[in-house]
């Protein structure tokens, strides 16, 4: 796949991607002061050795190191990272690459469209959900209070390189967080995309289908960018449920198993309110519940969470419901007791 320009930035996924990045360091990296590189402690010690033996042109960089998990993506830690990139003598014209998965892309592009009114930032996603789905498209957050992402902005990168070698560090966990995404890209396209991901027996399997679940949502993000329409919020399916699951259960679940468990419920939404063919969503069910064989708990709390969605409007909860694939999602409000029954059967 060739490095090729998007709303969101240069992108590029696969295995010629660092190649690609070193290319670019060779005719820009005499752009800026100074370099820093953000990553968590597991990718730190999992990958960022190989990956910076293959960047000839880097030159001079400090890298700064932030624990695992959602828990750093909060208002706290982007405070310290913005002295922390003061103490390494980063100013307007400095470059941050931030190299990890979800968590760091989330919160290294908010990092740098804030730091002194914004400098340019470098995605290196290194889990199979920050290649197919969190790089991808301009957003960035934190978040506040236990909400996800309540605090964000959508910011341009100068780059998005995804290496797909470095998957092959990859714990099963961290597959299956993105495996999730992938389900909900290929539903939403339909057609062959959503056939072949209902055939993967194993992760290895995935592997080919990597750019076209990748080209499933770049599509969608430069369809509509800042999510005005229907188009982009498409890509919150499960999300509504998927996001206050994760919140409410405060660590206790990846983000991946949360959305598997919300595109559950939410298919049992759609069929309920007579969007969704029961076909349809009984193919996605079986799917998750090949992937995902135990429930999450459901806290007492879930419903705390549901009124800080973002899609929300006038104080009603809305949900991105899936019509079948390939054929998008309706925006609606949900009764609560299609809410309930929803969360009965899941139970």
């Amino acid at each position: 796949m060739p490095l090729r320009e998007t709303y969101f930035g240069p992108w590029i996924l696969g295995e010629d991607a660092l190649e690609a990045l070193d290319h670019w360091l060779a005719e820009h990296r005499s752009d800026y002061s100074q370099v820093c590189i953000l990553t968590d402690e597991n990718v730190h010690e999992a990958a960022v050795p190989r990956v910076l033996a293959e960047l000839a042109h880097l030159g001079e960089s400090a890298v700064l190191e932030i624990p695992p998990g959602e828990d750093s993506k909060c208002p706290e830690m982007l405070a310290q990272l913005w002295l922390a990139l003061l103490e390494n003598g980063m100013d307007r014209q400095s470059l941050l690459i931030s190299m990890g998965g979800g968590v760091v892309t989330d919160l290294g592009g908010f990092l740098a469209d804030t730091y002194m009114r914004g400098i340019d930032h470098i995605l290196l996603p290194t889990s199979l959900l920050g290649m197919v789905d969190a790089s991808i498209g301009g957003k960035t957050a934190i978040d506040v209070g236990g909400y996800k992402n309540l605090a964000g902005s959508f910011a341009r990168s100068a780059g998005i390189f995804a290496w797909t070698p470095v998957l092959e560090s990859l714990p099963e966990l961290e597959w299956r967080a993105g495996w999730a995404e992938c389900i909900k890209h290929a539903f939403l396209q339909g057609g062959s995309l959503w056939a072949s991901c209902q055939t993967v027996q194993t992760f290895t399997d995935l592997l080919p289908h990597l750019p076209a679940l990748a080209e499933a949502k770049v599509a969608v993000v430069e369809a509509d960018p800042f999510e005005h329409t229907d188009t982009r919020k498409a890509l919150n399916l499960g999300h509504t449920l998927g996001h206050a699951l994760e919140s409410a259960l405060a660590g206790g679940a990846s983000h991946g198993d949360c959305v598997a468990a919300g595109l559950w419920m939410e298919s049992i939404l759609a069929e309920e309110m007579g969007h969704l063919h029961p076909t349809h969503g009984q193919a996605l069910r079986r799917l998750i519940d090949r992937w995902w064989t135990t429930r999450l708990p459901l806290p007492s709390n879930l419903n705390v969470y549901l009124h800080g969605d973002k899609k929300n409007q006038s104080g009603q909860i809305r949900f991105a419901l899936p019509q079948g694939p390939g054929q998008g999602i309706v925006l609606a409000t949900v009764s609560d007791e299609i809410l309930q029954k929803a969360l009965a059967q899941y139970v």
